[in-house]
């Protein structure tokens, strides 16, 4: 391998592993101002409001548990198995389904 070769890859893979870092250092950082940004929010609403939406999340999951599980036990038993779906339609449902069942908390949403 020729050194001038060798020395361009290194600051090659160098630049690559600086750009990267950056951007983990940016990514922490928003994340931290996000975090921030959502105390001091949550820390001006007042009273009532915490405790009206505390009783919204009670009665919408009481809603969406139920409808959770049917969505499991619908992909569950989901069977690509016919002719309709073939090729490439098939294979992009079969990912799409197979992301969703390894998704198995559907009420987190």
């Amino acid at each position: 391998m020729d050194p001038a070769d060798f020395l361009q890859e290194l600051f090659d893979g160098l630049d690559r592993e600086m750009q990267t870092g950056v951007q983990e250092v940016q990514d922490w950082i928003e994340a931290q101002v996000h975090g921030a940004a959502v105390q001091l929010l949550d820390s001006l609403m007042p009273p009532i409001v915490h405790a009206n939406n505390a009783a919204v999340k009670i009665s919408e999951s009481a809603i969406v548990v139920p409808a959770s599980t049917g969505i499991g036990v619908t992909l569950g038993t989901a069977d690509l198995g016919n002719t309709v779906l073939a090729g490439a339609v098939a294979d992009t449902v079969q990912r799409g389904l197979d992301e969703l069942k390894s998704q198995s908390d559907y009420a987190e949403g």
